[in-house]
């Protein structure tokens, strides 16, 4: 459907993307997620025809629009700001997309009835955008820019600005819009909470590079390096060197540590460890028995945080270093508390 081949862009001496190469099948919904700076929106506006690549092309159902105009790409766009025209009407702005693209009158009247239905916003055809909330205005602008049935649909961060329930509630919006529509979706984010929950693939990129194409659950379980690793959720991380081997088992000493991990290394390799905060598992130092198994590290909680639907406990182990966990909400445990961190060397992520 969409083939980014190379794609390589400089800006004088600096390389914003660096031979970036992807495909997005018919109705995926793929996410461009990292850091700031790291050329998701360069490469999104060289797909739109907004900016000119460097090098390498862009192909869209098959054809090469790597030199065509914003206006021969059938692309449909939605921005941070919105973008809608502050004079016009919730209809005329979703009109004016559709008259760009040459449909008739009554064909525009029908398809503004249309997106309005689509976006639950059937009523607010006369009102102007300063009338109207930030996700209504978000509403508004996948209205316009679904209007015309665009081959693609670009997301450049629209969900930015937004405080966190009602960006909850229009990424649950968004995400069943674009599965009840199919269209082939394209979005920019560095919130790895939109990508992992809305995605059928996600492209990591640092400093203009690819690190990691995959499903979310890869991404997020199995990442591809330590940036990956890093950027892509929270974890405890270790680093140590690998001393014993067996049984599909190998220790990796870290500092006072020794870290068991699922897998075959060959002796003395250097490995960096990350374990997710939900599989790590606290019991209270007293409890009998509570260090017997593998990966039973004695600390002391330094921060428990109250998040609603859990808690997320810091604890300070011996040699220094800490371990962060998620535990039930409202948990039992004090700052100042010894505890044994507990994990299971399968879910223990080798890098």
């Amino acid at each position: 459907m969409l083939e980014v081949k190379d794609f390589t862009k400089y800006y004088g001496d600096l390389c914003a993307v660096d031979s970036l190469s992807f495909r997005i099948e018919e109705g995926e919904f793929v996410t461009l997620l990292g850091p700031s700076g790291c050329g998701k929106s360069t490469t999104l506006h060289a797909i739109a025809g907004l900016i000119e690549p460097t090098d390498g092309q862009i192909f869209l159902r098959g054809e090469d629009v790597t030199d065509d105009p914003p206006e021969k790409r059938n692309i449909g766009m939605a921005f941070q700001n919105t973008a809608l025209f502050p004079h016009m009407t919730v209809r005329e702005n979703i009109a004016y997309g559709l008259k760009m693209h040459g449909y008739e009158k009554a064909a525009v009247d029908d398809r503004v009835d249309e997106s309005l239905e689509l976006v639950d916003m059937p009523d607010h055809g006369d009102h102007r955008p300063g009338e109207l909330s930030g996700g209504q205005q978000q509403r508004v602008s996948l209205a316009r820019a679904l209007a015309y049935e665009p081959d693609i649909l670009l997301l450049d961060e629209p969900l930015t600005g937004l405080d966190r329930v009602l960006r909850e509630e229009m990424r649950g919006w968004l995400n069943r819009i674009q599965r009840e529509v199919g269209v082939t979706s394209l979005y920019v984010t560095h919130d790895q909470e939109d990508a992992l929950s809305m995605s059928d693939k996600v492209v990591v990129l640092n400093d203009g590079k690819a690190q990691q194409i995959d499903e979310p659950e890869r991404i997020y379980e199995s990442p591809a390096n330590q940036f990956v690793a890093e950027f892509v959720g929270k974890s405890t991380r270790f680093h140590g060197q690998v001393t014993q081997q067996g049984d599909n088992r190998a220790v990796v000493h870290n500092d006072s540590k020794p870290i068991t991990v699922s897998g075959t290394y060959p002796d003395r390799t250097e490995l960096s460890l990350y374990v997710r905060p939900e599989d790590i598992d606290l019991v209270a130092a007293s409890t009998p028995n509570a260090t017997d198994a593998e990966n039973a590290f004695t600390g002391t909680i330094t921060e428990i945080a109250n998040l609603g639907d859990r808690a997320e406990v810091h604890v300070e182990l011996a040699d220094g270093s800490v371990a962060l966990a998620h535990v039930h909400r409202f948990p039992d445990f004090d700052v100042g508390d010894e505890v044994v961190v507990r994990f299971d060397p399968e879910q223990v992520i080798s890098i």
